[in-house]
């Protein structure tokens, strides 16, 4: 019996190293159907059920065998090896350790217990063991490239190439070797040789599915989107159940905006592995850019429900949640993320965006400086700490900040615009020219420039680039919020059963703001009998005089400040708001993802913002003949209203300081012609400077008093009026002050001269209103035209000049021809109570007369539609 089952054995041997499986395994049966615990037949099966690839299978047998030889290294090491292909790491390390102690030593058995612990996470062992592996076997190439793997991960990538290059110097056509090079370099951003290891690979294995997956994504990182697609197809030919090609053609197929397809891929890939988090993470990705943001949520809840420490999960959601306004929730798992992740720079900078959102920018700033500390090199996280500095008024460590996101990525359109508007506002022209030129010249309309539209208002540029602006900002910011609109399923019915109109005004700015200083009447000037006012705020409750007057003037006032996004349209539409005003356009503190979800049928952009949205949420634009001219209406993505007047309101009730200061206190001299300019600093460009500084040379004794805005002003227009002959104590600043006393700081100015392109707007009228007459020049922007506007409206048509040229003159002629200027001062004295500027009831008539025709219209085209 024995010597036959020796013969057997011997027998089984050979066909396993013939590579006959099934006579192997058919001979091991019939030894172990005669002795059911022979070691050797049961080790030599455990072995053929570990190549056939039932590594479970395997151990049982393997360990059934050392029942009977416990001390049999070889059956230990094989042992290990099966729990090393169950993904047992740990049991599968203890077994190769006790192969080791029994006396195995050599490289291959150290090599396992390497791949053991590196799967482990214990690299610096891993690679301690391998290193062992290649003393004993130094001409192995399978050693050489495991512990260029542990390398690798340890992020030692030179030593791990070194390892790779070993690799094929022993042995050229190493598959593995070549697919980890490519790896390697991928990680590193190597694309180009990344793509020329991968195909070096293929071409000595072209069914390896693994590797046209890998060389689909570094193609798809080179933007060669139709090669990766084309890689991930190769990979279904061979695998057809391979999730991360399905789920990398998906991210493919939505970068070219083609979602439906995208969805589709991770749709396959869960459904051959249901707890995929990568294919859910980014099913959610889709739902979010499709406006199903609770789709999306539910599956980034359910990677965490599968695992709760999933950083990707916690940082999207984070995403989603602040895309929606719902930032203390967003903050959570931002937090969340970081805590699972500390060393992850974009998490950081992620949580001090929506900390800035949120108003907290101290902790803001403290997230983006914590982002750069760990990775130097994020341009995103130096732009956005400069603008968080520019918040706070940090506006020398906000440049510097711009410059730097500049220096690591010369591209970066948002940083450069950013960077040109900030300069504006401390008047540090030098270059300025250069930073407009590049601006113009490859940002504007870009969809992915980024560009604010309300920087651009104040640089030299047309109203067709205003347009683009806008257009590109509008598609970049306000696209997921405009597709999550059918989810919301608002319904839109006729006038109210009232008769009234329901007419909401949406703004930031009901507080100490000079939008409020405008409008505080309109609201308690509104005809009750065919309006109801609602007003929504998501600005700061600063207590203040103006906010309480808007407030008791209002049949409703809302504070949606600390609202989501869909929160407050979902309320605005409750109330049922028939036209919604938005207040605030593209300027700080907007909310214009609440005008993209639609919440009233109609949607009027006025007085907050002087230039087109870009969109088309926006139905109607409300100006004046003198703002848009005839002709201009292409420039506009609204429908443009022409109130009859001019389009600015203003407030017959505003405060004025009876006491007027003199000009000792106003830091003027006690004689000399005082020309002023009120406006903010960033309005002031070179060439008006300039042109201002000629004036003073032909008007001796005169000075310019401004506005000192921050504390760099000053010191840059005192040096550049030096630079042009003007001695610099001539430029007076005005620090700021209450409304009621800066507006009394008119009485001792002469003239008020205007900037452009980006004009006096408030200014304007408050210089009017107390009697001070102000020159403008007007160009064909709306921003360029507003106080020509004014002016117009005020009967004042004589100071609105077309050219610089005249623009000049016309100041000389009136601070040198005194009769002239007192005519124009007389005359604002006489006629400001009954001008049209300053006709409020008027213009609320006239503006309510449009709010009835916008809704006359809406119901007209309804019922067409019906």
């Amino acid at each position: 019996m024995s010597n036959s089952i020796d013969e057997k054995l011997q027998q089984a041997f050979g066909c396993f190293n013939a590579r006959d499986l099934a006579g192997t395994e058919r001979l091991c049966g019939e030894i172990l159907r005669g002795a059911p615990h022979n070691p050797d037949a049961l080790h030599l099966l455990g072995v053929v059920r570990l190549v056939a690839g039932n590594a479970g299978e395997a151990a049982s047998l393997i360990s059934r065998a050392l029942e009977t030889k416990p001390q049999d290294a070889a059956m230990l090491e094989n042992l290990g090896v099966a729990h090393l292909a169950a993904r047992d790491h740990a049991v599968a390390e203890t077994v190769f350790r006790k192969a080791l102690k029994l006396g195995a030593s050599h490289g291959l058995l150290y090599m396992r217990l390497g791949l053991a612990l590196e799967q482990q996470g214990r690299l610096p062992e891993a690679e301690e063991a391998l290193r062992t592996a290649v003393a004993k076997a130094p001409d192995d190439p399978d050693v050489h490239n495991n512990l260029g793997n542990a390398l690798a991960g340890q992020g030692r990538h030179e030593e791990a190439l070194a390892c790779y290059r070993k690799v094929l110097a022993l042995r050229p056509r190493h598959v593995d070797a070549h697919y980890n090079i490519g790896t390697l370099f991928k990680h590193l951003g190597r694309n180009d040789e990344a793509v020329s290891a991968y195909q070096s690979a293929l071409a000595l294995a072209p069914d390896y599915a693994d590797c046209h997956n890998n060389l689909g994504t570094v193609y798809d990182q080179m933007g060669r989107l139709e090669e990766a697609i084309a890689c991930y197809r190769k990979v279904f030919a061979l695998d057809p159940n391979h999730v991360h090609a399905h789920n990398n053609l998906g991210n493919a197929l939505q970068a070219q905006g083609r979602l439906n397809e995208a969805i589709e891929c991770y749709e396959r890939a869960l459904s051959i592995r249901p707890d995929f988090a990568d294919a859910l993470i980014n099913l959610g990705n889709v739902r979010a850019r499709q406006g199903l943001f609770g789709d999306a949520q539910a599956r980034y809840e359910k990677v965490l429900v599968l695992d709760h420490r999933s950083v990707d999960a916690h940082r999207n959601l984070g995403a989603l949640l602040k895309m929606q306004g719902r930032l203390e929730e967003a903050i959570i798992h931002y937090r969340m993320a970081l805590a699972l992740e500390p060393g992850r720079a974009r998490i950081c900078n992620d949580l001090g965006n929506a900390c800035r959102e949120h108003g907290d920018f101290d902790e803001a700033a403290a997230c983006y400086r914590k982002a750069i500390a760990m990775d130097p090199q994020q341009a995103h996280a130096h732009y956005n700490l400069a603008e968080t500095l520019k918040l706070h008024g940090r506006f020398d460590e906000a440049i510097a900040a711009y410059e730097r996101a500049l220096a690591l990525k010369p591209d970066y359109f948002q940083a450069l615009g950013g960077l040109a508007h900030l300069r504006q506002h401390v008047c540090d022209w030098q270059g300025i020219e250069v930073l407009w030129d590049r601006l113009r010249r490859d940002a504007f309309g870009k969809t992915n420039a980024g560009v604010s539209p309300f920087s651009l208002l104040s640089m030299p540029s047309s109203a067709e680039e205003h347009l683009a602006c806008a257009t590109a900002w509008a598609s970049q910011h306000l696209a997921p919020l405009i597709a999550s609109r059918a989810g919301l399923r608002f319904e839109f019915s006729a006038r109210p059963a009232s008769g009234k109109l329901r007419v909401g005004y949406l703004s930031w700015d009901f507080h100490r703001h000079a939008t409020s200083y405008l409008i505080a009447e309109l609201f308690e000037l509104h005809d009750r009998a065919r309006f109801e006012i609602f007003a929504y705020s998501c600005g700061p409750d600063d207590g203040s005089a103006i906010r309480a007057r808007i407030k008791s003037a209002s049949d409703c006032f809302v504070d949606v400040a600390h609202e989501s996004f869909i929160a407050a349209a979902q309320r605005i539409y409750g109330d049922g708001v028939d036209i919604l005003v938005d207040l605030k356009g593209y300027t700080q503190g907007a909310r214009t993802q609440i005008i993209a979800l639609r919440p009233a049928p109609i949607q009027v952009n006025w007085l907050g913002y002087p230039g087109t949205m870009g969109t088309d949420c926006i139905d109607y634009i409300i100006a004046d003949p003198f703002i848009i001219p005839e002709g201009m209406e292409r420039c506009y993505a609204e429908k443009v209203v022409r109130l009859p007047g001019c389009y600015q309101i203003n407030d017959r009730r505003r405060e004025v300081s009876e006491r007027t200061p003199t000009r000792e206190e106003c830091g003027l001299p006690a004689q000399g012609f005082v020309f002023c300019c009120f406006n903010q600093t960033y309005k002031i460009l070179p060439e008006m400077f300039a042109l201002w500084m000629r004036v003073m040379q032909a008007v001796p004794e005169s000075v310019l008093w401004l506005l000192e805005t921050n504390q760099w002003v000053a010191g840059n227009l005192r040096r550049a009026a030096a630079a042009k002959g003007i001695a610099p104590e001539r430029l007076v600043f005005a620090p700021r002050k209450p409304q009621a006393e800066h507006l009394a700081r008119y009485r001792v100015v002469d003239l008020a001269i205007d900037t452009l392109p980006y004009a006096s707007h408030t200014t304007a009228s408050d210089a009017l209103w107390m009697g001070c007459p102000l020159v403008t020049c007007v160009g064909e922007t709306f921003a360029s035209r507003v106080a020509g506007s004014i002016l117009t409206s005020a009967g004042l048509t004589q100071l609105v000049t077309n050219s610089l040229g005249q623009y000049e003159r016309l100041i000389l002629e009136l601070a040198t021809h005194r009769d002239a200027l007192r005519d124009f001062q007389r005359k604002l004295r006489e006629n400001r109570d009954s001008c049209e500027l300053f006709d409020t009831p008027r213009f609320v008539s006239n503006l309510e007369r449009s709010y009835e025709e916008m809704f006359d219209a809406y119901t007209r085209a309804a019922r067409i539609r019906t």
